[in-house]
């Protein structure tokens, strides 16, 4: 609502209420027709006039030029005066686009009689949600999640969380809150959240589940393991004479996988393979970097020899101007002298002429004067761009040479890697001899037992491959819940995303009101406590969040098209980067710290340099939302899920590697392992699918 723009004071003034006057409630009697007719144009988004109208004590403090409302003074106020037309006010104006309609007589004597009595809101109330169940048959997965070693899988369908276990492709357990089921909203097991569940998260260590929902997040822990094992009429298994043990199906004999290698030895490949890659990464960045110097050298040297000509010219035209300057000043003397003296008269014809000359000749000399000082001025400025120049010469070749040295160090460390990873390649660790083979309950699991010498190890039944014993019925259980999910939760609206921090210590939520706010609130994973909270630290609801790899920045994108990178040390937002026409959906570092990936629903990922501060590329070839983005281990590779069906691979530089055939509706959700072999996509239809990345297989289908 506007007003009109005249002064008037403020009059602070005590009032009373009349004993027989009903008292008004502004919840209940004022705002329900101030929401639809004024509130729609005057609020913290569309803020008309500078005016916002959504609380009482907004509207007493009024728009760009005049206070709303005086307390106690209906009459005298002018939103009452606008909305009653007191003078040509035109609110609400017409035909405008929320459908606001002028305010009936009774509303505007409820309105004047509300301010008469003091313009108060109404007590504060925490509003109770009314909950119900979700409709049955909603299974969108709209969250995945793999734990780093690539063991355990999660994904969210409407408020219910499925844990699987990648190795054995089974079902470990469906997360239950049992407050919901004391709660009497829900009778069965297998129920998280009241609400859809927006975001899961594993801790760095795979021993937390992180998962989002309206207003709250919930820690789970996982249990530990227990290896209780039985026989099986299913399998048949023996140890060879090497000790690699041979696992067959009983009937009909067929061989399931000759296992040769541990867990241990497996994940100490992986871990060699990630050092591998990683110092690979690292030499390319530095001959970027060597590359990056060795232009800026021959800049500089370009830009010095062409100070050294300017400087040359330079000098040039101050002798020319020397030699204009002696000729002027000859010249004006030679006209002073010929102007005739005063006595005897002159001829005022010739006197005219000579003094004309003289004038002239002055003003030659003036000029030729101010051009010399012009020449000598460009000889200093040359002479200290070349001082400038040729420091940034030199220290831009002390980063070339700086930058060899260290690309040596780092040939070194990646020969040393690459050596390590293909040596127990070649000579992988064999297997010790069991003192006794047995299966899981479950029969999911191979056991072996080494008696008091060794832990007992165990393989999958499914396929041979090294897992944790017991992994298949590992418990998890609810340790906190962080925001409560009420009216007074620090958590706004919904938690659209959450991110754990390297170290697994910190826990960071994304939220915010659409179209409102956009919020990042931080939270310590071992005591469930707010540590610290970014409000509106977004235009609107934070929709992605992620950690620089060391911890000490914080990647979030929002519904407001802008990435914004917060130094957590300082609170502050150290670079906005933008450039998206659509909501941040997802984000992702890669594993250097050196680049920033965002996903948006513009159908477009772009790649931002963050040594340079700039955007470094524009990926495209999506037809629809791009969902998900992360990159792959240590490698210079981006996984991407999105709503045309795609899970792309492509690399920082836009080209791509390959796609993983299966999805067969929009895929809502990425999910990676930390070696990135491993890439998990949940899709509209409630499939959850899980590939192998070297052969771009799938390896499991979760369905609903």
């Amino acid at each position: 609502m506007l007003r009109r723009c005249f002064p008037f004071v403020i009059l602070h003034s005590s009032f009373v209420i009349s004993a027989n006057a009903a008292p008004i409630d502004y919840d209940r009697d004022i705002r329900p027709f101030l929401k639809d007719n004024c509130i729609a144009c005057h609020n913290k988004t569309t803020t008309k006039g500078g005016l916002n109208m959504e609380t009482p004590e907004l509207m007493v403090k009024g728009g760009d030029s005049d206070t709303g409302l005086i307390p106690g003074k209906g009459a005298d106020s002018i939103i009452y005066q606008a909305a009653a037309h007191a003078w040509d006010s035109d609110m609400p104006p017409k035909s405008n686009k929320v459908g606001a309609v002028k305010l009936t007589a009774e509303q505007l004597t409820l309105l004047k009689d509300w301010i008469d009595q003091g313009a108060k809101a109404s007590a504060k109330k925490d509003k109770v949600i009314s909950w119900q169940p979700l409709p049955a048959g909603l299974q969108p997965v709209y969250a995945t999640a793999v734990t780093p070693q690539g063991d355990y899988a999660a994904a969210s369908r409407a408020n219910q969380i499925s844990i699987y276990h990648l190795p054995t492709r089974s079902l470990v357990t469906k997360l239950t809150d049992d407050s919901l089921l004391k709660s009497g909203l829900y009778k069965n097991a297998g129920v998280a959240h009241r609400d859809l569940v927006q975001a899961v998260a594993f801790s760095p260590d795979g021993t937390h589940l992180a998962t989002a929902s309206f207003r709250e997040v919930k820690l789970w822990r996982r249990g530990s393991s227990s290896a209780a094992t039985a026989p099986s009429a299913k399998f048949t298994v023996t140890q060879e004479a090497d000790n690699s043990i041979k696992l067959t199906e009983t009937a009909g004999g067929k061989l399931i996988a000759h296992i040769k290698t541990s867990l241990e030895a497996e994940q100490k490949q992986a871990q060699l393979t990630l050092a591998a890659t990683r110092a690979a990464l690292e030499v390319t960045a530095q001959n970027e970097a060597i590359k990056r110097a060795e232009t800026e050298v021959t800049d500089q040297t370009n830009r010095l020899k062409k100070a050294r000509e300017l400087a040359e010219a330079a000098k040039k035209t101050l002798e020319d101007r020397k030699k204009d300057v002696k000729t002027k000043a000859d010249a004006k003397a030679a006209a002073d002298k010929a102007v005739p003296p005063a006595e005897p008269k002159p001829d005022e014809k010739k006197l005219a002429e000579a003094q004309e000359k003289a004038t002239k000749a002055a003003t030659d000399l003036t000029q030729a004067q101010e051009a010399q000082q012009r020449a000598e001025t460009a000889i200093i400025d040359t002479d200290e761009e070349i001082k400038v120049v040729i420091e940034n010469e030199k220290k831009a070749a002390q980063v070339v040479a700086a930058a060899k040295a260290r690309l040596a160090d780092l040939k070194k460390a990646s020969d040393k890697a690459n050596t390590d990873r293909d040596l127990l390649a070649k000579t992988p660790q064999p297997l010790a001899k069991a003192q006794a083979l047995s299966f899981s309950a479950n029969g999911l699991e191979l056991v072996a037992a080494y008696g008091d010498e060794a832990p007992a190890q165990a393989w999958s039944t499914v396929n041979g491959k090294p897992i944790v014993p017991g992994s298949t019925s590992t418990p998890w259980t609810l340790e906190h819940t962080l925001g409560g999910g009420d009216d007074s939760s620090p958590i706004t609206d919904r938690a659209n995303s959450i991110a754990f921090s390297p170290d697994g210590r910190t826990l960071a939520v994304g939220s915010g009101e659409p179209s409102r706010s956009g919020d990042i609130t931080l939270w310590d994973v071992a005591g469930g406590k707010l540590t610290k909270t970014y409000a509106e630290r977004h235009l609107d609801s934070v929709l992605a969040v992620d950690f620089s790899p060391d911890g000490k920045l914080l990647a979030s994108g929002g519904a407001d098209k802008a990435v914004r990178i917060t130094d957590l040390s300082s609170g502050k937002v150290v670079k906005v980067f933008e450039g998206h026409t659509h909501h941040v959906l997802a984000l992702s570092w890669r594993v250097d710290g050196r680049l920033l990936a965002s996903a948006g629903a513009d159908n477009v990922v772009k790649v931002w340099d963050w040594t340079t501060g700039e955007r470094r590329k524009n990926v495209d070839g999506w037809d629809k939302e791009v969902t998900g983005i992360r990159y792959l281990g240590a490698a210079d590779q981006i996984a991407t899920s999105a709503g045309d069906n795609k899970l792309r691979l492509v690399t920082s530089d836009g080209a791509e590697i390959k796609q993983l055939p299966g999805a067969t509706s929009f895929l809502q959700s990425l999910g990676t392992s930390r070696y990135g072999d491993v890439i998990l996509g949940g899709g509209e239809d409630g499939i959850v699918r899980a590939w192998d990345v070297a052969t771009a297989k799938e390896i499991a289908v979760f369905k609903p």
